[in-house]
């Protein structure tokens, strides 16, 4: 793409251009080009088989193209250019079934020196063999291994450690790192350094990076207390550390950031047993969301108002037509009210509605159900035994066993929101 004749002039202010700081020009962009053509070459050493991949013309999943229409707007100015990069993330995404803006960054700047084909190829070999599960919409992968990190920085700098970890959590800002591939990070010099090394040692080097990027800025990480400035720091902001970024004066442009990478190569992690601290970070996390929808139940049992409902009832009036009296006719029929879980309304198939009545008189003897809430006669037990009608407490008795029953109808709510069980992640 760069060695094109316009590209210079079409493209010179394009965000993906941000952090090129001149690196790449007219004069060199065909060397950096034949240079980028090792990428490919530095991967089939490492996984030792060939890719091949096919380019799609299409999406099947409209609402995913809309979203890649979307990051080639935010990527590149003329439209020829965007339409490339939506044809690579396209063809992309029958390979990882979903789609992370991180494939975006990293497709955009291969795709500066590459042509599609071997863009795609390179991203299907990163999916696949170098961080597999980290281009998903909730990745747990890398949910796992940013906290993987977190614990390897305990072991070679545990100040840091105990600093970063009492501020903020670790997928607040590895993802910059680790599924942006420092794309819009690093400045294009030492980005691709990065890449040539990420793509020859495979996933330890990311680990051995973000060690590398916290020791170099351990004093500014250690005198801020500041969330977002802390942010700001781990992410290597641009307002932070412009292209130009010099620790001294005699210290070249660039330099700050290649040294970032050469000490992020002298760094040993041989010793280091990834699989087990991957797995002590799914337990961890495990642990996490059990506590989570525990929680969850709980509250859906102690809210102000609990509802409890009858399947049956609930379809009989269902069938029933609406009216403007409906429930105010009777005082004796008591008030009927419909509630919807606010939460679950952002999904037709995970809708509940329960139907509940209040019931105000107790004549007939029928078979009802109770909304047991904090109104004016039943404020606490003692209140119950102040009613003069004895059936009250009959039925305060059969909706205490609805309590119980309605435990299971918890659960089942609860496992209807596993679809969105990482979304805060």
């Amino acid at each position: 793409m760069i060695v094109g004749n316009k590209f210079w002039d079409e493209e010179k202010d394009a965000p993906i251009l941000k952090r090129n700081a001149n690196y790449i020009n007219r004069e060199n962009c065909e060397y950096i080009c034949k240079r980028a053509e090792h990428f490919y070459d530095i991967m089939l050493s490492y996984i030792k088989e060939d890719i091949n991949v096919e380019i799609k013309e299409d999406c099947n999943d409209k609402e995913i193209l809309r979203i890649i229409k979307l990051d080639a707007e935010r990527t590149f100015n003329k439209e020829e250019n965007r339409k490339l990069l939506i044809q690579v993330l396209q063809s992309i995404y029958p390979i990882t079934n979903d789609y992370h803006q991180g494939i975006s960054f990293i497709s955009s700047f291969l795709l500066l020196f590459l042509e599609p084909k071997d863009v795609v190829k390179i991203i299907t070999g990163l999916h696949k063999y170098y961080l597999p599960g980290y281009f998903k919409a909730m990745p747990k992968a890398y949910v796992r291994d940013s906290r993987v990190f977190l614990s390897i920085l305990n072991i070679f700098h545990p100040k840091l450690y105990e600093h970063i970890k009492n501020l903020i959590t670790p997928e607040a800002f590895v993802s910059k790192w680790f599924i942006g591939l420092n794309v819009h990070v690093l400045t294009f010099e030492s980005l691709m350094l990065f890449f040539e090394n990420l793509l020859k040692e495979g996933e330890i080097f990311l680990f051995k990076y973000s060690i590398a990027l916290c020791k170099t800025l351990e004093q500014e990480i250690i005198n801020t207390s500041d969330v977002s400035k802390l942010l700001a720091l781990l992410r290597l902001d641009q307002k932070l550390f412009p292209n130009d970024y010099k620790v001294s004066e005699g210290q070249k442009i660039g330099e700050f950031f290649l040294n970032i990478i050469h000490t992020a190569k002298t760094i040993d992690l041989s010793n280091i047993n990834l699989p087990k601290l991957r797995d002590e970070a799914y337990e961890q996390m495990r642990l996490e969301e059990e506590r989570r929808k525990q929680i969850e139940m709980e509250r859906l049992l102690t809210d102000d108002e609990i509802i409890f409902s009858d399947e049956e009832d609930f379809t009989q009036a269902e069938d029933e037509p609406e009216s403007e009296t409906a429930g105010v006719d009777d005082e004796n029929e008591g008030e009927i009210k419909y509630t919807e879980d606010e939460n679950e309304k952002k999904n037709d198939k995970n809708e509940m509605v329960v139907e509940t009545k209040n019931v105000q008189d107790f004549k007939d003897g029928k078979d009802i159900d109770m909304k047991y809430s904090k109104n004016e006669d039943f404020k606490n037990n003692d209140n119950i035994g102040k009613v003069d009608n004895k059936e009250a407490k009959n039925i305060h008795e059969k909706n205490q066993k609805y309590a119980q029953d309605n435990i299971n109808k918890v659960h089942v709510k609860v496992e209807v929101n596993e679809k969105r069980e990482m979304e805060e992640y």
